[in-house]
């Protein structure tokens, strides 16, 4: 690797069995460092990602600047409202594991733990220069985060259909599950045999397949109280 000519010879000759074939240029545009978008530019940016389904933090796209067919930037909006409905629903103890009374305690129990962990994670980051560190994910509060993390660890629900039921992205849920899932480790033993058993390996997918869950559910428990 001593020059731009062997780097391109050396991507140029890859080959697989199948086909594949590389052709590899030198670009020689200059990208300078060190300039700092401003909220307008970061949000016009935003309007032209499209972020894959799985693993959209990952997996994405960004469309090139057209400014005439550009959106104008629009105004911060606050996420929708979350449906006390849909929130009953999915704390159902078919799907947590756990009454929805221990639900509510688990999450108060772990706000002190989430305060911590979050003003540690301040001090960590302090001078830190944090350009593109935001990753483009909504906001979930902390109650939601919990259910969510949850929710992904017994998978008991797919993400995707608890998204649409809060009315938040697929990605959004994903990001927050998996960021709030080291949380649950500070909730003590009786969570930790909630979450121990092994995954649900086909989860409900439709809100009719996840009702029908719940009611298998509670069928089986009435059976067994009989």
């Amino acid at each position: 690797m001593t020059d731009y000519e062997v780097l391109l010879r050396s991507i140029s000759a890859t080959r697989t069995r199948t086909g594949l074939t590389v052709k590899a240029t030198l670009d020689e545009n200059d990208y300078p460092t060190g300039r700092t978008l401003t909220k307008t530019e970061r949000q016009a940016v935003a309007h032209r990602v499209e972020r894959e389904e799985f693993h959209g933090e990952w997996n994405y796209a960004i469309a090139p600047r057209d400014p005439d067919t550009e959106a104008p930037t629009e105004p911060t909006r606050q996420p929708p409202t979350i449906p006390a409905e849909s929130t009953f629903l999915l704390t159902h103890p078919a799907l947590t594991g756990m009454t929805r009374e221990r639900f509510d305690r688990l999450v108060d129990e772990l706000e002190p733990c989430r305060k911590l962990l979050a003003e540690a994670e301040r001090q960590r980051r302090q001078g830190i220069d944090r350009r593109g560190y935001n990753p483009g994910f909504g906001f979930l509060d902390h109650r939601h985060r919990v259910l969510a993390a949850i929710l992904s660890c017994r998978n008991t629900v797919t993400l995707t259909l608890v998204a649409r039921l809060l009315r938040r992205d697929r990605n959004t849920l994903s990001y927050h599950a998996h960021r709030t899932r080291p949380l649950l480790a500070f909730a003590g033993p009786n969570t930790a045999a909630v979450l121990a058993p092994p995954r649900r390996t086909h989860p409900p997918r439709t809100i009719e397949a996840l009702k029908a869950a719940i009611e298998h559910y509670e069928n089986m428990i009435k059976a067994g109280s009989s």
